[in-house]
């Protein structure tokens, strides 16, 4: 019984990776934007890699200011702790409202029947 829970958990696993890549595939790779409340776009992020065990997450502040910031992982750690146990819940409705918001944004941008290389009107 233990052995059947292992494969049917690593199947579930492997699912989730392989929706999360398809998903990642189909949204393109828009920056994405960090707003005030007015609706100001405060960061604008364009890359997030690892490198040297920290978390390396690249954009503008403000329209204007470039920069590199670095997460080390303690850090992530302690900010872990702010994440409320609402925030977590609601965590992936959350993504998945994101996804689904982003396939549809980019499917009315270029629509099925237009030619490669014609920008929609």
């Amino acid at each position: 019984m233990p052995a059947l829970f292992w494969i049917v958990l690593c199947g579930i696993l492997v699912l989730l990776v392989a929706a999360v890549a398809l998903a990642r595939i189909r949204t393109g790779r828009a920056p994405a934007r960090i707003r005030a409340r007015d609706g100001q776009t405060m960061m604008e992020i364009t890359s997030v890699d690892v490198a040297h065990g920290q978390l390396v997450i690249k954009g503008s502040f403000m329209g204007a200011m470039p920069a590199t910031t670095l997460l080390r992982p303690e850090e992530a750690w302690r900010a872990l702790g702010l994440i409320g146990f609402r925030a977590i819940l609601a965590m992936p409705a959350f993504l998945l409202i994101g996804w689904w918001r982003c396939v549809r944004l980019r499917s009315r941008a270029k629509p099925a029947n237009a030619p490669p290389g014609v920008e929609p009107s």
